[in-house]
């Protein structure tokens, strides 16, 4: 068995380059250069999210009102959170 090649930035960068431009196929791509199909297609994929600033949406405004609304929510249930640890390490030594 043996181990998956791997393949530097250079090469990888050449490889998007060469299927970019080319009129080929992304498989008659990845054959030529002897990588593998999914390798090519992940490589291709990578670099247009980058292009793209990272491929998701663009972050959302944050709402005050909603902010706020959440850091109650989280106050709160650190607090339930704490509660029941301490509940637990008396339940805890009760038992012994």
């Amino acid at each position: 068995m043996s181990a998956r090649p791997s393949y530097t930035d250079e090469f990888k960068a050449d490889a998007v380059a060469l299927a970019d431009s080319s009129e080929r196929s992304l498989p008659s791509v990845a054959s030529e250069l002897g990588v593998s199909l999914t390798a090519l297609k992940r490589w291709v994929q990578l670099t247009r999210e980058a292009e793209d600033g990272g491929g998701g949406k663009p972050d959302d405004p944050v709402d005050p009102v909603k902010y706020k609304a959440l850091e109650a929510r989280l106050r709160e249930v650190e607090r339930e959170n704490d509660f029941l640890k301490k509940a637990a390490a008396f339940f805890a030594r009760e038992q012994r």
